[in-house]
């Protein structure tokens, strides 16, 4: 994997040539959030890394990130957000919170800024069988499960370190409703949907990146369709990623 963490070069390499399967993939993990949104609300991205959102959202989030890049609209930490209280309908976070050195302070977070009634759209990275041995041959970041991401004092991450990650946090958060609800009692799951195969890897990566072939649309979305039929059937071989909609009461 190369460029790992370069946001500013994936940025740029992506606007250059949009390449098939990356575009593909980042459609794929933006447009189904567009079915949540509305024209007049205050959306955050956190995490917004390279800024991609922007090509593939109706609403422009308000992007935000540790670094300040040109894109970025605001520097702001996920886990001690610098915003006021009930002032956000809606927080996007993109394949981000499995970098977090507290998940449990995010959600807490979360809670204090949103609305009544607004939302969090997460896609999110799943470790299952496939993805842990992606994560082996590339080296690229790791998991582990002997962590407990429902308690305000265990530290996931490097909190130094913005691209350390713990690529089982989602899966922790999220495999178990009932922990995830006792913890964070005014959010409510609405989604909680196992998604993402083999589209991954063909995409290339999206910020670390594999050469991979460029394919056109129509393969890839018989690609789609075949990583449907496996997840449907075998969620914890197949799954690459999580879509999860939360909402505030």
């Amino acid at each position: 994997m190369a460029a790992e963490g370069d946001v500013i070069e994936a940025r740029s390499s992506f606007l250059k040539k949009r390449h098939t399967n990356l575009d593909f993939l980042l459609r794929c993990r933006y447009a189904w959030m567009n079915d949540y949104l509305q024209d007049h609300w205050n959306v955050v991205e956190i995490g917004a890394g390279a800024g991609f959102s922007e090509f593939y959202l109706k609403v422009r989030p308000t992007m935000t990130d540790v670094v300040k890049n040109p894109w970025i609209d605001r520097v702001l930490n996920a886990t001690q957000m610098d915003m006021e209280s009930q002032s956000v309908d809606c927080i996007i976070a993109s394949h981000n919170i499995h970098h977090f050195a507290s998940p449990y302070s995010f959600f807490k977070e979360c809670e204090r800024v949103l609305r009544p009634g607004g939302l969090i759209l997460i896609q999110e990275i799943n470790t299952s069988l496939l993805m842990r041995l992606m994560l082996r041959l590339m080296r690229h970041e790791g998991w582990s499960y002997e962590v407990n991401v429902f308690d305000e004092k265990t530290i996931v991450n490097d909190p130094r370190d913005p691209w350390s990650a713990n690529c089982a946090t989602p899966e922790l958060l999220f495999e178990q409703t009932e922990l995830f609800q006792r913890a964070f009692k005014n959010l409510r799951i609405l989604l909680n949907k196992k998604n993402e195969g083999l589209i991954f890897p063909l995409s290339g990566g999206v910020i670390a990146k594999a050469t991979t072939p460029e394919l056109p649309v129509w393969i890839l979305r018989t690609i789609k369709a075949m990583d449907e039929a496996l997840i449907s059937i075998l969620p914890n071989v197949f799954a690459l990623g999580r879509s999860v909609v939360l909402q505030k009461s």
